[in-house]
């Protein structure tokens, strides 16, 4: 098994040659070594399936200190377990 010189991703056989999907980047296929290429399974994807999204930057920010929860709860009476 070969990997992309260029991005790293696992090499495919296809039309003589080996192929990234990634970079689109073709190789030459060592000929003497065409069993070590064979592909035994391929997996399908569904249209459903999404990559997970990767948030950097958090909410907390937003959020209101304890302080001025505090203030917020004394200027409505409101006290613990008292909300509607």
């Amino acid at each position: 098994m070969r990997f992309c010189d260029n991005c790293g991703n696992m090499l495919v056989p296809k039309n003589g040659k080996l192929v990234c999907k990634a970079c689109e980047e073709e190789f030459d296929l060592d000929t003497s070594k065409t069993e070590d290429y064979r592909i035994k399974k391929s997996i399908k994807h569904d249209e459903k399936e999404s990559a997970p999204i990767v948030v950097k930057e958090t909410l907390r920010g937003d959020r209101i200190s304890g302080e001025d929860r505090k203030a917020y709860e004394d200027l409505f009476d409101i006290a613990d377990g008292d909300a509607y």
